[in-house]
C-alpha cells in the first residue's frame, strides 16, 4: 500500500486577471508575454528558495519553506509586474493575483495536494488585479518579521471549506497606494503600527526635521563628551565653528604690537599676540593664542586695495594655557556621531529609524519589505555624502523618485515611509 506522505509547507497560487480576454484580443502577444511573466516569476521563487510545482495554463502553484520568503517573493514579483506594465498599453497588461496559505499537504511525487492548496488557491480568486491576500495563518508568521502593511478583511467562507478562513491583504505598495487605515509590522520591534500614504513631497519636511533632530542630538552629545574628557585630559576637541558661536570671549593678556617695515617702507606690518578665553556656559573653557596682523601703506593704496588689511590667526592651548596643542576639531567629531547614531540607531537598536524619525513617525525600509539591517543603514547613510555632493541633487531626487527615493535611498536599496 502506498504510503502518502506529509508536510507543512507554504503554499503560494497566481493566475492571470482576464486571460481569455487576452487570448480574445491577442492570442500570440499573450502567449508571448505570459511566458515573460512565468520566467519572471520563476526567477523571483528560485530567488527566495521556492519550488514551483506546476505550470498550468495561465496559473502557478509553487510552495516555500519559509512563510516570511514566499511573501517577500510574492511582494516583489507585483512590484515587478507593475513596473513592467507601466511601459506597455491597457490592454496587453498582464495583472496577476496571489494567494498565499501556510498548511499541511499531502505529496504525490512532485505535486502537492490537500485543503491547504485548496484556501491559497480562494484566496488567489478573490484577490484584485495585482493584489496578495494572505491567510491568518500566514498573517501570524510574518507580522512582526517584514515592514509591509496588512489589512484585515476578516473571516471569509471560501468554497469547498468548512470553517472561516481569517483573510489578509498584504499593502506592498506603500508609497502609491498604502491606505491609512492599513498597518505594518515592523520587524524586530514586535508591535503592529499604523501606516499612512503621504507621497513624496509631503515627506520631505518631516525627513529634514528627523535629520534636523539627529543632527542636533548628536551636537549635545560630542558636546556633553568634550566637557566630560576636559577635567581629567584637557581640551580633548577644538571646539570650533558652530559652537563657538555661543560661547562668551575674554581677553586674558595681550603683548605689546611689535611693527616691520618692508619693502622699502612701503608697506607696514603690525602684529599684536594675546590670549583669549572662550566659556561655554560654564561647563568647559578653552584658551587660544591669537595673531592680528595688520598691513598698511602706500603700496596698498596704489594696487587700489584697502589701505588696511588684517589677518589673525588662532592655536589652541593646554590646561594650563601656555603650550600649544592640535586637537580634533569638534565639528567633524560631531558629524561622525552623528553617523554612528544613525547607522546604529536604523540598523542594529531600533530597525529602520533613527531618533529623529522614531519622532515624527518616519522609518525606513528595504525595497524588498523589509526593516532596514545593518548593511542597508551604514550604506544609506554614508551615501548621504553624495546626495549632498551632487549640490544636492541628489536629496530632490525625492520629488520625482516612484518611491520618494534620495539618491542615497536608492543606492542603498531602501525607501522611507511614515509609521502613524
Amino acid at each position: 500500500m502506498h504510503k502518502v506522505k506529509r508536510k507543512l509547507t507554504t503554499i503560494f497560487c497566481a493566475d492571470v486577471v482576464g486571460y481569455s480576454r487576452l487570448m480574445g484580443a491577442d492570442e500570440h502577444g499573450t502567449l508571448v508575454r505570459l511566458k515573460q511573466c512565468r520566467e519572471l516569476m520563476q526567477a523571483f521563487i528560485e530567488r527566495h528558495h521556492g519550488r514551483v510545482v506546476s505550470w498550468s495554463g495561465d496559473a502557478v502553484l509553487a510552495d516555500f519553506s519559509s512563510v516570511v520568503e514566499s511573501v517577500q517573493c510574492a511582494v516583489e514579483i507585483q512590484r515587478e509586474l507593475k513596473a513592467q506594465n507601466e511601459s506597455i498599453s491597457d490592454s496587453e497588461r498582464m495583472d496577476f493575483r496571489i494567494g498565499i496559505n501556510l498548511g499541511d499537504v499531502m505529496i504525490d511525487d512532485h505535486d502537492i495536494f490537500g485543503e491547504g492548496v485548496n484556501i491559497a488557491a480562494r484566496l488567489q480568486s478573490l484577490a484584485t488585479p495585482g493584489g496578495i491576500l494572505i491567510s491568518g495563518s500566514v498573517h501570524d508568521q510574518v507580522k512582526n518579521k517584514v515592514a509591509l502593511g496588512f489589512n484585515f478583511m476578516g473571516n471569509q467562507q471560501v468554497k469547498n471549506i468548512s470553517e472561516q478562513v481569517p483573510v489578509f491583504v498584504v499593502t506592498h505598495d506603500v508609497v502609491a497606494a498604502m491606505p491609512i487605515a492599513g498597518s505594518v509590522a515592523l520587524g524586530g520591534l514586535g508591535r503592529t503600527e499604523k501606516v499612512s500614504a503621504l507621497k513624496a513631497p509631503a515627506l520631505l519636511p518631516l525627513r529634514f526635521g528627523a535629520t534636523v533632530v539627529d543632527v542636533l542630538l548628536a551636537c549635545v552629545l560630542t558636546f556633553a563628551l568634550a566637557v566630560f574628557l576636559d577635567p581629567s585630559m584637557g581640551p580633548a576637541f577644538e571646539i570650533d565653528a558652530p559652537y563657538s558661536f555661543f560661547a562668551t570671549q575674554r581677553t586674558l593678556s595681550t603683548d605689546l604690537p611689535s611693527t616691520d617695515i618692508e619693502g622699502g617702507g612701503e608697506v607696514v606690518r603690525t602684529t599684536t599676540r594675546s590670549v583669549i578665553e572662550r566659556n561655554y556656559f560654564g561647563l568647559i573653557r578653552q584658551n587660544y593664542r591669537r595673531t592680528d596682523v595688520e598691513l598698511t601703506g602706500d603700496r596698498l593704496a596704489i594696487s587700489g586695495a584697502r589701505q588696511l588689511k588684517g589677518s589673525s590667526v588662532e592655536v589652541l592651548l593646554d590646561a594650563r594655557g601656555k603650550q600649544s596643542v592640535s586637537r580634533p576639531s569638534l565639528l567633524l567629531a560631531t558629524i561622525l556621531v552623528y553617523f554612528l547614531i544613525a547607522i546604529l540607531t536604523e540598523g542594529f537598536f531600533m530597525r529602520g529609524a533613527s531618533p529623529g524619525k522614531a519622532l515624527l513617525g518616519l522609518r525606513v525600509s528595504t525595497v524588498r519589505g523589509e526593516a532596514a539591517g545593518l548593511q542597508e543603514a551604514a550604506l544609506r547613510n554614508l551615501a548621504k555624502i553624495a546626495s549632498v555632493a551632487t549640490a544636492l541633487i541628489g536629496v530632490l531626487m525625492a520629488l520625482w523618485s516612484k518611491r520618494g527615493q534620495m539618491l542615497h535611498d536608492h543606492l542603498a536599496g531602501c525607501y522611507v515611509h511614515d509609521v502613524k
